[in-house]
């Protein structure tokens, strides 16, 4: 699972979810990418306009891969949403796995 977490101009929410919410352009650029799952976006504070994105992917191999290969096309994803003035700033703050090798109970996301 890879978490980011953006703070949005103001009155730029609605745009900004219709590029990363389950229907944007974000999620389009990710569906048939192999390994990925799912991406969730969040209202964290609307009076902050700060969301949270969480990608999930299969292994954290796949998510490597999957930058590796499409390192252009995610930079010039990112220079289109630069260009449209949506973000204030944007903050990588990390990537997880699943930590499935203890007990049941004790399985948790643990930074990659």
């Amino acid at each position: 699972m890879v978490v980011r977490e953006f703070q949005v101009r103001e009155g730029r929410e609605r745009e900004f979810e219709e590029v990363y919410g389950v229907l944007g352009g974000w999620s389009e650029f990710l569906a048939k990418k192999q390994g990925h799952v799912k991406s969730e976006l969040r209202c964290e504070s609307k009076a902050d306009r700060r969301y949270r994105l969480w990608d999930f992917w299969l292994s954290h191999s796949d998510f490597e891969r999957f930058r590796d290969e499409f390192q252009a096309d995610l930079a010039e994803f990112g220079r289109k949403v630069e260009e449209q003035g949506l973000l204030e700033k944007e903050i990588l703050l990390g990537s997880f796995y699943l930590d499935e090798s203890g007990p049941e109970d004790e399985a948790g996301f643990v930074p990659a």
